[in-house]
């Protein structure tokens, strides 16, 4: 009995430590197998994490350049000139959030120096001004009615100051600007981006001095001891410059990324021997970032919905449309990188009528882009799933869910995710996510669809990152299928998201052009409208003239068409500036150096394509000579840079005119804002009194870059 009662016992005790250590054992294998992949590479804070989330956000450029219709001001422009008529801050972030915006940054004191709080570091603010008797507050106005839409708040503060007396004395920096930071970061809230412009150092008035003031971009702004001054106030903010820490300029002012767009990023310094600064970057390369960069560092894309960043009325039948602001959404979100868009408020100190159609335009197609995800109800499968379980199974990536991801054994970095549809569905856009928290993995990838039975290839492409956008033709499939083909370690892909993009309004404007007789001819067709067209107006009504042929227009003017359709509405009014016919002008450099015909063509032909791009001796030396032939009138003109390349576009100029080519008067002299950042057409108007010639001569003082080639797309005489 004892031993038949013992072996029994035995083997059950036996038998049990065996399956119990076969258990446990089965434990610790499963635990390693479906452990976390190991991050790769650099990784985003919570800071960054939390503002990869946010992908479209908005800048208001609202200061004392409204007032003096100019993109940046010297520093000696009037307090009293700041009044705007009927300043509405629910209006303005109302019409931002209809875009689908999630945040807004505001300039709260640009390059002038006027800053739009009652700041105690500056004589030079808001209170000096007559809005609300100096009670005025621009900045407290913006963030409350932000927090009321329920949108982020963010700061821009110029390091760059022209007004201030003390600007590249370390009493700026230490007294000055960082409590101008300490105040803003204090006193409004949450902040979520300090936004640090590369614009730093040159000519401005300086509490009177009027001189030009150079510093060392590296080392004045004393990058580390500023960026100790957010950190404790904003934890959560993030920085913005063109060197980082946490945000980078995307190195052009186009509203857009690289098709390859990494957010990791080794900032360098112009030259090989210079650190990175304020100003004092390799900008290029922040349209791509660094593959296994040193810093998680992504790019933001600034663009504004008009040519220039603050209000110019000149402008406002040139503001974007919908279908040009979906494309550079696609190529800044769609790339993994933000969309910043500018909009400016008017005088009037609330967004322009034809902004604000914009902008809802904007909002109703991103709700309609994303209303239905065809993944969602997909089947998924997979060529490998780490550890074989459901924690990273292929099914998180319908889950909506930035950090809950399909995932690969260590050793696999290739793979493919084929997603089923239960019947043939039509799409054109395809989102894919990594979840970078464990950084960015992947490098090579192909989406195809299934398409009567036939793999063809919908996009291919190279970065993933936070967000990738594939926009393609429309497709009708039963299935995708997305091939990593390409890893720098195992894949871990959080979304993938399938959609069908609406409708977008058909923008067929009216086109204007003038030939060389000057006879204006304007084309285009719409159903059931007819073109009518204004001269040197910028509206347009049922009783605006009827376009029926060519027409004579020798003079300079603006020529406004729109489309008027049977009901009495128009279209968007398109405008278009004509400078003075310049037939017969010759164009020289210098007196006795008449160009070629070529060269002439190119600087006054009214085509910004053709570029003239001449030798030109150091700066002030050298200047072209525009002979018009005879004694006329001129108000002004205006300067068209080159677009497509920054280096020889002027930056500070003289302008002249004669009426014997030899006796010269001089008509106005200054600057051209930020056309290295943002090189559209620059319009210069003279003094009234002034402005009679024959003979137009402009004096380039300096240009982008360090050459020696001038470039010139054309000169418009007004």
């Amino acid at each position: 009995m004892m031993n038949g009662s013992y072996v029994p016992s035995v083997i059950a005790r036996s038998t049990g430590i065996f399956f119990l250590s076969l258990f446990l054992g089965w434990n610790v294998a499963t635990a390693q197998q479906v452990a976390p992949p190991a991050p790769y590479g650099v990784t985003p804070s919570e800071r960054l994490l939390a503002w990869h989330e946010l992908e479209f956000y908005g800048f208001i450029h609202f200061t004392i350049n409204t007032f003096t219709d100019k993109e940046w001001g010297y520093g000696d422009e009037s307090p009293s000139l700041f009044n705007p008529t009927n300043f509405d801050a629910d209006q303005i972030v109302r019409s931002m959030k209809a875009s689908g915006m999630k945040a807004i940054i505001l300039t709260a004191k640009h390059h002038d120096g006027f800053c739009l709080w009652p700041t105690k570091t500056t004589e030079h603010n808001i209170t000096k001004s007559p809005w609300k008797n100096g009670k005025g507050d621009v900045v407290r106005e913006v963030t409350e009615a932000c927090r009321r839409h329920g949108l982020k708040f963010g700061v821009y503060l110029s390091p760059w100051d022209r007004n201030n007396e003390h600007y590249a004395t370390p009493h700026y920096v230490n007294t000055v600007f960082q409590n101008q930071l300490r105040e803003l970061l204090t006193n409004y809230g949450p902040v979520f981006e300090v936004w640090f412009d590369g614009a730093n150092g040159g000519d401005g008035y300086y509490g009177g001095k009027r001189e030009v003031r150079t510093i060392d971009r590296i080392t004045y702004y004393n990058l580390d001891e500023l960026w100790n001054v957010i950190r404790p106030i904003q934890p959560m903010a993030c920085i913005f410059s063109d060197l980082g820490p946490e945000i980078r300029w995307v190195g052009n002012e186009s509203g857009v990324a690289g098709e390859i767009c990494w957010p990791t990023y080794t900032p360098k310094g112009r030259e090989d021997i210079n650190k990175p600064g304020l100003g004092q970057t390799r900008y290029e390369e922040g349209q791509y970032g660094t593959r296994d960069g040193k810093y998680w560092i992504p790019a933001e894309c600034d663009v504004s919905i008009r040519p220039g960043w603050f209000y110019h009325e000149s402008e406002n039948n040139r503001v974007r449309s919908v279908d040009n602001l979906v494309n550079l959404y696609f190529q800044s979100v769609g790339h993994g990188a933000s969309m910043l868009l500018n909009i400016p408020p008017s005088r009037r100190g609330t967004v322009h009528p034809v902004d604000s159609l914009t902008l809802s335009q904007m909002g109703a197609y991103l709700r309609d882009l994303y209303a239905v995800n065809y993944a969602a109800k997909a089947k998924v499968k997979a060529s490998s799933v780490r550890g074989g379980g459901a924690k990273f199974s292929p099914e998180n990536v319908k889950d909506n869910d930035r950090y809950s991801y399909w995932a690969t054994p260590d050793d696999v970095t290739t793979g493919e995710i084929t997603l089923a549809f239960s019947k043939p569905t039509t799409f054109d856009v395809v989102r894919m996510r990594e979840n970078i928290k464990l950084g960015v993995r992947s490098d090579d990838w192909e989406v195809w669809a299934q398409v009567n039975n036939q793999w063809q290839l919908f996009g291919k492409g190279t970065s993933i990152g936070a967000s990738r956008l594939v926009k393609g033709p429309k497709t009708t499939a039963k299935a995708i299928k997305i091939r990593i083909a390409k890893g720098k370690a195992s894949i871990c892909l959080s979304d993938i998201g399938v959609f069908n993009s609406p409708e977008l309004p058909v923008e067929n404007l009216p086109v204007i052009s003038r030939d060389e007789q000057g006879n204006v001819q304007i084309s285009g067709q719409s159903k059931g409208a007819v073109i009518v067209y204004e001269k040197n107006r910028n509206t347009i009504s049922s009783a605006s003239t009827p376009y029926k042929a060519p027409f004579l227009m020798t003079e300079s003017g603006t020529v406004s068409v729109a489309f008027l359709k049977s009901d009495g509405t128009t279209s968007r009014i398109s405008s278009t500036l004509l400078g003075i016919l310049p037939q017969g002008w010759k164009l020289y450099k210098n007196q006795n150096n008449p160009s070629t015909t070529q060269e002439t063509q190119s600087a006054l032909d009214g085509n910004s394509k053709t570029i003239w791009q001449v030798e030109i001796a150091p700066q002030g030396t050298d200047a072209f000579i525009v002979d018009t032939q005879k004694s006329q009138a001129v108000k002004g003109f205006v300067y068209v840079p080159d677009v497509d390349h920054r280096q020889g576009n002027i930056t500070h100029y003289a302008a002249y005119g004669s009426e014997n080519g030899s006796d010269w008067q001089l008509l106005q002299e200054g600057e051209f804002s930020n056309i290295e950042a943002n090189p559209h057409p620059q319009r210069v108007n003279f003094p009234k009194g002034k402005g009679q010639l024959r003979y137009f001569k402009l004096i380039p003082k300096r240009w982008v870059g360090n050459g020696t080639q001038v470039r010139i797309a054309d000169i418009l005489l007004l």
